[in-house]
């Protein structure tokens, strides 16, 4: 039976006091429940919740008897069990966790761990030589070192060491320092407390379950991935698959069959891309069309055959996927109704790493289209007068790491100034339209959103990825082709003249640029737009 698209109650969870409080209560009620599954080779690897608890007791332990115990310590990785580990031995144990982009060059590598004091740092083996050279003042330790740690951690535990297990942690101490991700500039570091990120666990969770398995995509060094995308399943008890990199991506949907997984819209649209374009090679796109019609027709009147008419076009995903929780940038409402005729619900949400991350997010069975969800509980969201969103609440960072006048500009009497432009409807959800800084004012004073017209610009036929500038007074567009326009100017100067008749004539695109190479990204597949020109020899 449908259910209703209206507000219902929260769904309701135990109370973490600490991430390793956690992992307690769920080895109190479920010791042998699978916690983690991993590809290790050609192997499956599945991991108990209490097996992990036992491999952060046992690095937790190491780290107090090697006196490591309170310093900072950076993470440098792929995403992995061991990463996991690592993570919540140093969290648990006083430490300051510096969670570093692996994809960054070393050199960069090395000046954020200069930057963050970081005196020691877990690193995957292929990057250690190259972190070594770039910091020579950190003691770097390969991960391959990890199972040899843990062996000495486990045996002072079984001498009676508790020091780590019964250390009683500050969860309002600095405990992370994470830095920005740089799309609109030079990344931050920012303060965060776990005390920050478990208000965005107790509060966020309520108003999502995962309902099944789920698999985790996005990089832990990201806020997103981390918190949202990993924390917040593991504290829902859901059966993790960890995704090690967009290579087996795909393999992994298959193995892991989820109900549930986090993505960032750069990957709805290319998944959308490549179901339709098969459609389209295999003749089955008018009968594709004409299923999902159909699909939402019965649904609203309260018959879901979705899963079973969409059989073929689910398969990709494991066959089980019901929702995919989105974020990191804005999604055009059209792929919520696309997905939504596939039986996939995308429940959108918005954050900052400056949040913890999570600041928004709507629910499995109430949103609405184009809006980025409810603030999680305890927290509150604004606009300015100037429609930039305000935010305060418990999950609100410190400030910026050695950067008070950053500090003093994004924070201004508790609350967290965004950046972001949009604003809060009658019903309390948050809808964004752009950003601040990269808001076009024409000499008329005309104010257009260039994310708005991205949006829109990305369904044209043609277009793989885009950009809006302002260029003195004029708009422009920046085209990353599919490969079969690659090059097609006379196409798309036609696309956008037809375009920009539905535009009042401020917001008309007066030039389109094309691009030979996709644009710069970072590694939660965002677009650099601070870099975007700078690579490109047509603009």
């Amino acid at each position: 039976m449908r259910r209703l698209n209206r507000q219902y109650p929260l769904y309701e969870l135990p109370h973490c006091e600490s991430l390793r409080h956690m992992l307690a209560l769920q080895v109190k009620d479920e010791p042998d429940r699978v916690a983690f599954r991993y590809r290790k080779g050609r192997q499956i690897v599945e991991r108990t919740v209490s097996h992990f608890l036992n491999d952060v007791d046992a690095l937790g332990t190491w780290l107090f008897d090697a006196h490591l115990a309170g310093s900072h310590i950076a993470i440098i990785s792929p995403n992995s069990y061991p990463w996991l580990v690592a993570f919540f031995a140093i969290i648990s144990s006083g430490s300051v966790v510096v969670p570093i982009d692996k994809d960054l060059p070393a050199e960069e590598q090395g000046r954020l761990l200069k930057h963050s004091e970081s005196a020691h740092a877990f690193v995957a083996d292929r990057l250690a030589e190259g972190v070594g050279k770039a910091a020579s003042q950190v003691d770097v330790i390969p991960f391959s070192r990890l199972d040899e740690l843990m062996a000495e951690g486990r045996a002072r535990l079984e001498a009676g060491d508790r020091t780590f297990v019964d250390y009683k942690q500050d969860v309002d101490a600095l405990s992370l320092i994470v830095y920005t991700s740089g799309t609109t500039g030079d990344s931050k570091g920012v303060m965060l407390t776990q005390a920050g990120i478990l208000a965005d666990i107790n509060y966020g969770c309520p108003h999502f379950n995962p309902e099944g398995p789920s698999m985790s995509v996005l990089p832990y060094h990201h806020m997103f991935g981390l918190v949202v995308a990993l924390l917040m399943l593991v504290n829902w008890r859901s059966t993790v698959f960890i995704n090690s990199g967009l290579k087996s991506l795909m393999a992994d949907f298959q193995e892991s069959k989820p109900v549930t997984t986090m993505l960032v819209p750069l990957h709805i649209q290319t998944f959308h891309k490549m179901i339709m374009e098969r459609a389209k090679k295999e003749g089955k796109y008018k009968k594709l069309r004409m299923g999902m019609k159909l699909g939402l027709m019965l649904y609203a009147l309260g018959i879901d055959v979705r899963a079973k008419l969409m059989e073929e076009v689910r398969k990709p995903f494991g066959g089980n996927l019901r929702f995919i929780l989105v974020g990191g940038a804005a999604l055009d409402p059209y792929y919520e109704r696309e997905f939504r005729a596939w039986g996939i619900e995308l429940i959108t949400a918005y954050g900052a790493t400056e949040c913890s991350p999570g600041i928004a997010a709507s629910r499995n069975y109430y949103h609405k289209e184009g809006a980025v969800g409810l603030p999680v509980q305890h927290c509150q969201v604004r606009a300015a007068e100037d429609g930039e969103l305000m935010i305060k609440g418990p999950i609100v960072m410190q400030g910026y790491w050695h950067d008070d006048e950053a500090t003093a500009q994004a924070l201004r009497d508790g609350w967290y100034m965004s950046g972001d432009l949009g604003y809060v409807d009658k019903d309390g959800f948050v809808y964004i339209t752009g950003r601040k800084k990269n808001l076009i004012i024409l000499s008329d004073g005309e104010n257009v959103s260039p994310e708005a017209l991205e949006s829109r610009l990305g369904l044209i036929e043609g277009v793989n990825e885009v950009l809006v500038f302002q260029n003195g007074d004029e708009i422009e567009a920046e085209i990353f082709p599919d490969e079969a326009r690659m090059g097609d100017q006379a196409f798309f100067d036609g696309q956008i003249e037809r375009f920009n008749q539905t535009l009042p004539p401020a917001q008309h695109i007066r030039r389109v640029i094309l691009r030979d190479v996709e644009f710069p990204k970072n590694s939660s597949r965002k677009i650099l737009r601070h870099e975007a020109r700078k690579d490109n020899k047509n603009a």
